[in-house]
């Protein structure tokens, strides 16, 4: 009598094995499609939020957020036919962010550099004229002004007196939230460089500076004209004629 139960508990376990079965793959495909549903609710916030990044200038979150929502609507959503229209205009977003960083790195390694040197000859020619020193500004040092190559180089990451991007590379650096991204322009330089790298846009990047080099160039010389001619008219304004500087 025991051999028999136990014969009819093997077969009604092989019974119940089919349906357990086909239960256990309806469960997959339901997590599976329940996971799909969140990844469309997420694309969905996606313009929404990479708008508050572009605004707030955290490029390197808005890149990885348009990058990995573009594969994602090319990958497992393309067959989602309500989709359709977000995946042209993620696309083109994609296709134009590159053109934002590299006018963002050209604005920080012409404009913004050269805007702090000449902050440092304003202070110099203003802390002249209150000791009412006649003599002219020195030159400007700058060699310690980040560029760059000394950018890329691991013993010379950022500029002097900021140890603590010393031992990093430009695989390393992140987004900090809390401070003002365009604090440091060598760390900014790196995001967007970052930035520009995910979105395998870098030669189009290097073609950009070379095409822009010249001109902006001549826009530096022609603000610092600018700049040391104005300096030079205010000074030639409580000294006499012969030192007046051209």
């Amino acid at each position: 009598q025991v051999k028999e139960n136990l014969l009819s508990c093997k077969m009604l376990l092989h019974c119940k094995r089919d349906e357990l079965r086909k239960l256990w793959i309806e469960g997959i495909e339901h997590k599976h499609v329940l996971n799909l549903l969140d990844e469309i609710e997420n694309i969905k916030q996606v313009p929404q939020k990479l708008e508050q990044c572009m605004a707030s200038k955290r490029y390197l979150n808005a890149t990885d957020m348009l990058v990995s929502a573009v594969d994602s609507l090319e990958g497992p959503l393309l067959q989602v036919e309500g989709l359709s229209d977000l995946r042209l205009e993620l696309h083109s977003k994609k296709m134009n962010l590159h053109l934002v960083l590299i006018d963002e790195l050209h604005r920080h390694l012409y404009i913004k550099s050269t805007n702090r040197v000449g902050q440092r000859g304003k202070d110099r020619a203003r802390l002249g004229s209150l000791v009412k020193d006649t003599s002219p500004v020195p030159l400007m040092d700058v060699t310690n002004l980040s560029t760059p190559r000394k950018f890329l180089e691991t013993s010379q990451f950022s500029t002097p007196g900021s140890s603590s991007m010393r031992d990093s590379s430009l695989l390393e650096i992140k987004e900090d939230t809390d401070l003002d991204p365009e604090e440091n322009s060598a760390v900014f330089m790196g995001i967007l460089i970052k930035g520009l790298a995910k979105l395998k846009k870098i030669p189009e990047t290097v073609k950009a500076i070379q095409d822009r080099l010249e001109q902006e160039l001549k826009q530096i010389v022609k603000r610092s004209t600018t700049q040391v001619a104005d300096n030079g008219y205010q000074r030639g304004e409580n000294i006499s004629l012969e030192n007046q500087p051209r």
